[in-house]
């Protein structure tokens, strides 16, 4: 059995001791009850995991000793995702199942047709990050996924990093597939965006701003899938297709 995952801050583990506070702490003692001796896994937010020893358990700390560490190996391919906000709880099923698939990076945006939000930025961008780091536990995935604050689309695309391949998923796009785009493209790419639209589907203008911004509209196919199910079959797939899925990953 795989020992038990918690985060930790990086300056919380010194001369090969590591302090745990707070909800991990407490999770780790009144909820798995985890007992002294046993081994758990560390992930810093940076990479680095370490496996490590519980020497004390106590109301409002544990101690453990690091036993070995080890850096996550960096993916063949850097994807990032671009998407529009959803309703209701559709958006943190998305950071849910991209912080799985090994997205790096997400990048929210309004959009026309798309949703508004009336939570405090801060917040729901707290929260989006406690649903991250808790699909890397459950996963077993160190480096959590970068999240941006949500922006315009129009600033999206001035302050988005460069990528050796952009693509736009476009339901209406008739001609152009996924594989046939990416095929001869493949050995070249280090680095990739996806941009994907809300339930109401991008406006005509969005798409032709994207087009003007070096994005390639493709198609997943004929039938019309959910905005959370496009975004899941988009990420699957690209990280299949770009080797990202492969054992050593």
């Amino acid at each position: 059995m795989n020992s038990r995952r918690f985060f930790i801050k990086p300056e919380a583990i010194k001369d090969g001791i590591a302090l745990l506070t707070g909800e991990e702490a407490h999770h780790l003692r009144s909820v798995l009850r985890l007992g002294v001796g046993e081994t758990i896994t560390l992930f810093d937010g940076t990479g680095m995991r370490s496996l490590a020893r519980l020497d004390s358990i106590t109301k409002n700390q544990c101690t453990a000793t690091v036993l070995e560490q080890s850096q996550d190996p960096q993916p063949k391919v850097r994807v990032e995702l671009c998407q529009a906000l959803l309703k209701g709880q559709k958006m943190e099923f998305i950071l849910q199942k991209a912080t799985e698939l090994g997205i790096d990076a997400i990048h929210p945006f309004w959009s026309e047709h798309g949703a508004t939000s009336k939570t405090r930025p801060e917040a729901r961008e707290e929260r989006w990050l406690r649903i991250a780091l808790e699909a890397c536990k459950q996963c077993n995935r160190a480096l959590p996924p970068r999240i941006e604050p949500p922006r315009k689309l129009a600033d999206l695309f001035q302050e988005l990093p460069d990528h050796d391949l952009k693509l736009l998923f476009w339901e209406q796009e008739q001609e152009q597939s996924l594989t046939e785009l990416l095929a001869p493209r493949l050995s070249g790419v280090r680095s990739l965006c996806f941009l994907v639209g809300p339930e109401g589907g991008f406006s005509k203008g969005e798409v032709e701003e994207a087009s003007t911004k070096g994005f390639h509209p493709v198609s997943l196919g004929s039938r019309i899938l959910r905005a959370e199910t496009a975004t899941l079959a988009a990420a699957a797939i690209l990280q299949h297709l770009l080797g990202n899925l492969s054992p050593s990953q």
